[in-house]
């Protein structure tokens, strides 16, 4: 029947590291972590943990982080010549920045592909995501060259398949033969091509001036999640626009006041279901600007259809 030891990841977390040693320690950590790729500048108090795999040469970690912004450079690229297809897809949280030439937006539940040989720069959200590190020869006889895909994101329905995928992959680990991990490579590498394929036809069309504001807007929002002064009126103060066009921006999100609400309920579920996290509903309440833990127990219950305790307790130990 063959080996039924099941896969075993290999976890990181900087829980156990003083807070002010955190970044440096996960910065200096090698190839294949996310970490060895990029310059990393943290915003606000920086934590993440993570689980990694190897799958017959494709790496997949499975992390949670606090916000931060990632620049891919030419002095990296140059001096450390990894050379894959970096595939991100967003479980929580958001995206933007520029891939070349290319600006980009990715949310919850879509995709970001990008050639690792190439500058990228962009600012995360508080977030939980996977990351697959597929080699270039493999990923380019599936896909044609990897340059053309820097910065495409996948949209969410056409997403729909690899991301439920790698939702079951993480729960099921422990039932999976080590010697079957060649055949979960080949199903994420056929899932993804499946999804890249399905959103050729379906690539959301923003005009570029308002894409360029809605990422600075969102960066704006994420950056300051925890401030008490984050409102409408700063915003437009600080991005120099008006009511009617921040508005504008937010339109399908329910207006500018709903995506900060929303981005908030997310980085306090986030927060929940972190293991190492163990502060209290009250003071996440207070950090993420509700009014108190009742607040956000209401309003969590309301998008998620569990109170904070409840999302607590149902976490993986």
């Amino acid at each position: 029947m063959g080996d039924r030891r099941g896969i075993e990841p290999v976890r990181y977390s900087t829980s156990g590291i003083a807070p002010a040693e955190r970044h440096g320690a996960w910065s200096d950590r090698g190839w294949p972590s996310v970490a060895a790729l990029f310059e990393s500048t943290p915003i606000g108090p920086f934590q993440t943990s993570a689980e990694n795999l190897n799958l017959d040469g494709i790496a997949v970690s499975y992390s949670t982080g606090t916000a931060r912004l990632l620049e891919r450079t030419p002095e990296r690229i140059a001096a450390d010549r990894i050379d894959i297809l970096g595939v991100g897809l967003l479980l929580a949280g958001e995206m933007h920045g520029i891939a070349g030439k290319r600006e980009f937006e990715t949310r919850a539940g879509e995709i970001l592909l990008f050639d690792i040989a190439q500058p990228i720069t962009m600012t995360m959200s508080i977030a939980r995501s996977v990351q697959l590190a597929i080699p270039r020869p493999l990923a380019e006889a599936e896909l044609g060259p990897v340059a053309d895909l820097h910065g495409l994101v996948i949209g969410r329905d056409e997403a729909a398949l690899f991301h439920t995928h790698l939702a079951k992959l993480s729960e099921a680990l422990h039932l999976i033969s080590p010697g079957d991990a060649p055949r979960l490579a080949r199903t994420l590498l056929d899932l993804l091509v499946v999804a890249v394929h399905a959103s050729a036809g379906s690539t959301r069309r923003t005009p570029e001036p308002l894409l360029g504001m809605a990422a600075r807007a969102r960066g704006e929002i994420h950056a300051n999640l925890e401030s008490p002064s984050l409102s409408v009126a700063s915003l437009c103060r600080r991005l120099k626009v008006s009511r009617s066009t921040l508005h504008r921006l937010f339109e399908k999100e329910g207006g500018v006041q709903t995506y900060i609400r929303n981005c908030r309920l997310n980085a306090a579920r986030i927060a929940l279901l972190d293991s190492d996290n163990e502060e209290r509903i009250g003071a996440i309440a207070e950090r993420l600007g509700f009014s108190d833990a009742a607040h956000l127990s209401r309003l969590f219950r309301a998008r998620f259809g569990e109170t904070p305790s409840q999302c607590r307790g149902g976490r993986k130990s």
